[in-house]
């Protein structure tokens, strides 16, 4: 004799019982994902921030050492006597005087190292800083147009330009005119407001 649960399907019940066992679960699986999204886009924004990093370095590092250096070759140094006859030529910029000189005002006009002093920059009103922080997209442009502002939104640069005696271990700092070397201290900010530091020295050649 057949049964008469032999054709039985689920009761009202225990359909409802297995909507909420599943609805427990799935919220357990969606907590786990929500909580790992702010993790998998921190190396994305860390690699963004090297990348930037790099690429100021970079221009940092192909502008000459002082103001008062040789612009058009290195033929001679900042604060160096030399030749026949001797001469001296002028000493390098005292490390009190770091940043921007007269008429430059954006990056591409910058012609050497510690132009980059952002706290000169803040302190002219060269960019709209925040809290010494200066926009990263201030360095994007390479002309006075074609500025893309959201290549880098919401990224903050700090560069400090230090003077360094090369001469010596372990490169310790110096100030006034500084004539051996400068040490480049980088800073970037990324939007959730944590940093990653970068440094580097320039001699005088």
């Amino acid at each position: 004799m057949p049964s008469r649960n032999a054709g039985r399907g689920f009761t009202l019940i225990e359909f409802i019982v297995g909507i909420v066992l599943l609805a427990v679960a799935l919220t357990g699986i969606l907590g786990l994902l929500v909580n790992q999204a702010p993790k998998a886009v921190d190396p994305v924004q860390q690699v963004r921030a090297a990348q930037l990093a790099q690429r100021l370095l970079s221009e940092v590092l192909q502008k000459s050492f002082d103001e008062h250096s040789d612009h058009n070759g290195g033929r001679f140094r900042c604060g160096e006597t030399a030749g026949t006859p001797a001469v001296t030529y002028p000493a390098c910029t005292d490390s009190a005087s770091y940043g921007p000189d007269s008429g430059e005002t954006r990056p591409y006009q910058f012609n050497d190292v510690d132009d980059y002093q952002t706290s000169a920059i803040c302190a002219k009103g060269l960019a709209s800083c925040d809290g010494g922080w200066v926009p990263a997209n201030y360095f994007s442009a390479q002309s006075g147009s074609n500025l893309d502002v959201s290549e880098y939104r919401q990224f903050g640069i700090r560069i400090r330009v230090s003077g360094a005696d090369l001469t010596k271990d372990p490169l310790p700092a110096c100030s006034g005119t500084c004539s051996t070397g400068k040490r480049i201290e980088l800073w970037v900010r990324l939007p959730d407001r944590s940093e990653v530091a970068f440094a580097l020295y320039r001699g005088n050649y």
